[in-house]
């Protein structure tokens, strides 16, 4: 190999490639994922809640601290729905209230929020009473 031609060479595929930016593309002021008419204005924080679907039906979700949105498809895998199971043990009276005083025994740290005219309502232990 000619040393001047090599030199040539690496002299030509030196220099600096000028770096064309590619065009801003802002985001869509439309959710495109979700049935929702905006995108939210803010970043959700979310914390760790159970729902509660009726009877013995309990799941983990999670709830933004901000806008108090919830989440019931919580894609947490360590979260397992089977921690929910309710026995019923020592407790007496309806059913519904029997699962939700089990549940808020054992998770006393967490909200739940029960599904009442298809919207979430934080539970108390003064609703079934």
């Amino acid at each position: 190999m000619n040393p001047e031609k090599t030199y040539l060479y690496k002299r030509q595929h030196q220099q600096p490639i000028e770096e064309e930016t590619p065009p801003h593309k802002g985001k869509s002021k439309t959710a495109t994922t979700s049935d929702s008419r905006k995108r939210s204005k803010h970043k959700h924080i979310y914390k760790k809640i159970i729902l509660h679907y009726g009877s013995d039906s309990f799941a983990w979700g999670r709830q933004c601290e901000i806008c108090g949105r919830v989440d019931s498809a919580y894609k947490s895998s360590n979260w397992s729905p089977k921690e929910l199971k309710v026995t019923g043990e020592g407790l007496y009276g309806e059913w519904r209230s029997v699962c939700l005083t089990e549940i808020h025994r054992r998770y006393p740290e967490y909200t739940i929020m029960t599904l009442e005219n298809a919207k979430w309502v934080e539970w108390t232990g003064e609703n079934d009473k």
